[in-house]
């Protein structure tokens, strides 16, 4: 699948996730939107230190935690990421890094943190 042919955000996507409750929907996505300055911090740390297994768990967890939000261009970046940790092909591993980096500033950019916008 062509990642450019997603949507940033699929709406759609996020209320099937959210059994159609359009609240919980952007409550799930503004934290998201929150913590990914500091997530992405973390997991590009862990990949300059060579921590693999942690960077591993790191991906894991915030794959998992899209899944909820309709993001789709994010969550096949998160998932190329985490099956190439687990299967220890690091070859690759700056490119989808950097595919990562650029899904999340798009994400970002689309999105506006709500708590900033609020101030």
């Amino acid at each position: 699948m062509d990642r450019n042919n997603e949507l940033i955000i699929d709406w759609n996507l996020a209320l099937k996730a959210t059994g159609n409750n359009a609240d919980i929907a952007h409550e799930l996505l503004n934290m998201l939107t929150d913590s990914l300055p500091q997530e992405i911090k973390v997991i590009n740390e862990l990949a300059s230190h060579q921590a693999y297994k942690e960077l591993q768990q790191k991906v894991h967890k915030l794959h998992g935690a899209v899944c909820y939000c309709g993001t789709p261009r994010l969550k096949m970046a998160l998932r190329e990421l985490e099956t190439g940790l687990k299967n220890n092909i690091m070859d690759n591993l700056s490119s989808l890094l950097s595919q990562l980096n650029i899904e999340v500033n798009l994400l970002l950019e689309h999105c506006p943190r709500q708590s900033n916008s609020s101030k």
